[in-house]
């Protein structure tokens, strides 16, 4: 008797080779579940609540619940123009630890939540003010975009000497120009 245990059904005699692995059986790849294709935020919240609906342990269904809710970038909060779908897009990003079985929580980590909830809720803002976009940023103090009365205000009462210089020479370039 040999030094390894007998073998259950073939006893000392060696048990025939297994397949080789080309030939075994591997499951196919399925393909993953796709998003759900949006255009603006008002469908993308529909779509949303409706995948928040279904409540089944499916693979297919967190894939397909985490790609639509990751197609929810800043570029896309941005261009929305409409308050209230931006209204429920922030109470789904607060309320995305509710305990949903499968929700935003698990989509978006806290920081990605915190930087989407920062930019819809200064887009609702900008939105509010009538804008379309932030104001670009330029000089600190231009005196080119001021109006004639907040120069001469700034003329008589701005502390350092030299934007007080620069104010002159400001007024007396319109003054030049209102000549011509």
């Amino acid at each position: 008797m040999s030094l390894r245990q007998p073998d259950l059904f073939y006893g000392d005699r060696k048990p025939p080779p297994t397949l080789k692995p080309e030939r075994s059986y591997r499951r196919e790849r399925k393909a993953s579940a796709k998003p759900f294709a949006w255009e603006s935020m008002g469908t993308w919240v529909r779509h949303m609540h409706r995948l928040f609906a279904i409540e089944t342990p499916s693979t297919d269904h967190y894939a397909r619940t985490r790609e639509t809710a990751r197609c929810l970038t800043i570029e896309r909060v941005r261009e929305c123009r409409h308050d209230d779908d931006l209204g429920r897009c922030e109470a789904m990003l607060v309320e995305a630890g509710a305990g949903w079985l499968y929700g935003l929580d698990r989509a978006f980590s806290k920081a990605e939540r915190g930087a989407l909830l920062v930019e819809v809720r200064n887009r609702r803002y900008l939105i509010a003010l009538g804008r379309n976009a932030a104001k670009t940023k330029g000089p600190r103090l231009d005196p080119r975009s001021l109006p004639d009365d907040a120069l001469d205000r700034l003329i008589q009462s701005h502390a350092d000497v030299t934007i007080v210089d620069r104010l002159r020479r400001e007024r007396e370039r319109r003054v030049i120009e209102s000549e011509e």
